[in-house]
């Protein structure tokens, strides 16, 4: 089998040849490449060559991500935060950070729902960068585009998969939540949910129109959801069912539908959660975790539902021993690898400091265990 057989093989909760190795590249491609964080968020070419050396030297891994998550343009029109970026605001080597205020306001939710989704970012992007103002917006996220479908035949080249073919930012929920910053947006969950729930329908089809769209130009079938502020360690059941889960489910519905596989990158703990997952279309999505939630639980309720990927904890690939990580992807590749339906990959993105032993640690635990 081939890497795109391998990943098509396991999103229908089938066996492969043997467990793919997916794990989440971003700053790490610039520690192990010996570029700078500055050069690997703001220059594309540089970027494609440390993702490139990464994930063939310390594998070859079957899938790759393009460093999106270290992409100064995406991160830029994706979240509505302030971003400090390495070799501009910080030093070069260090990695971006946002800053979390109440960026923004409560009129926000108003202003998305009477404009439109792109209108809105638009707005959202001129505030954040004001060269990139009105339609002055659309040229970077053009030159990002046309960039990402380079990068995509360039890893394809190599025998591998580009991970996704678009970064979601996540349901209006997830969005406004770093825009307003964590405790604003608790104080909104009481006091404005009809101004959630109205900009959230906007949202949601704005952007999976947008998602789509892209991933059909980039010619990657699977799209990013984000997932992180709208998980149990933030929210109750009730609210996530009343003010998330309707427009989560009407995008994850809408990609398909158009044949992409949502990509449910959840980052804290969703253990809590994981039942109300089986209401997402079976065979056709994958869900990420970070190492917070219960991935064995994740195999028990939703292995027979949904394709399973993770989890090497940041932390393990920082501070453990390379018997230690061996250890634990063997037991992912015993017990959630087991009958299929699982991809081999790091606890979100791989850490900038990741002992290089560690890293390629996945691969090498993947070809010793994971054949079928």
């Amino acid at each position: 089998m081939n890497a795109r057989q391998r990943i098509d093989a396991v999103l229908a909760l089938q066996k492969p040849d043997r467990v793919p190795v997916a794990p989440l590249l971003d700053h790490y491609a610039a520690t192990y490449s010996g570029y700078t964080n500055a050069e690997i968020m703001t220059q594309g070419d540089k970027r494609i060559t440390a993702i490139i050396k990464t994930a063939t030297e310390l594998g070859p891994w079957d899938m790759t991500f393009l460093a999106d998550t270290a992409n100064a343009v995406l991160l830029q029109m994706g979240v509505a935060a302030k971003i400090k970026i390495p070799g501009r605001d910080l030093p070069e080597n260090a990695v971006h950070q946002f800053e979390e205020t109440e960026f923004l306001t409560p009129d926000d939710y108003s202003l998305l729902a009477h404009k439109g989704t792109v209108p809105f970012l638009m707005e959202v992007m001129g505030r954040l960068n004001p060269a990139w103002k009105g339609l002055r917006g659309f040229m970077p996220l053009v030159r990002t585009l046309l960039e990402y479908r380079k990068h995509v035949r360039m890893v394809r080249a190599r025998g591998m998969e580009a991970a996704v073919g678009f970064i979601h930012p996540g349901v209006v929920y997830e969005y406004f939540s770093l825009g307003r910053g964590i405790t604003a947006m608790s104080a909104d969950t009481f006091k404005r949910k009809d101004d959630i729930l109205a900009a959230g329908r906007v949202w949601a089809k704005g952007m999976a129109d947008m998602a789509i769209m892209s991933a059909r130009f980039t010619g990657v079938p699977r799209v990013f959801i984000g997932m992180s502020r709208a998980s149990p360690d933030f929210i109750s059941r009730r609210n996530f069912e009343e003010l998330v889960l309707p427009d989560l489910e009407y995008t994850v519905n809408r990609f398909v539908a158009a044949d992409i596989t949502p990509v449910l990158h959840c980052d804290t703990n969703w253990t809590r959660f994981f039942e109300l997952f089986l209401r997402f279309p079976a065979r056709k999505c994958i869900l990420e975790l970070d190492g917070k939630s219960d991935i064995f639980k994740a195999k028990e309720m939703l292995g027979r539902h949904m394709c399973i990927m993770g989890d090497v904890p940041a932390e393990l690939l920082v501070l453990g021993s390379k018997e230690e990580v061996m250890d634990y992807c063997r037991r992912l590749i015993e017990e959630v690898g087991k009958g299929g339906g699982f991809i081999l990959s790091s606890g979100c993105s791989l850490p900038a400091n990741a002992k290089k032993e560690n890293v390629r640690a996945l691969y090498e635990a993947a070809q010793k265990w994971g054949r079928y």
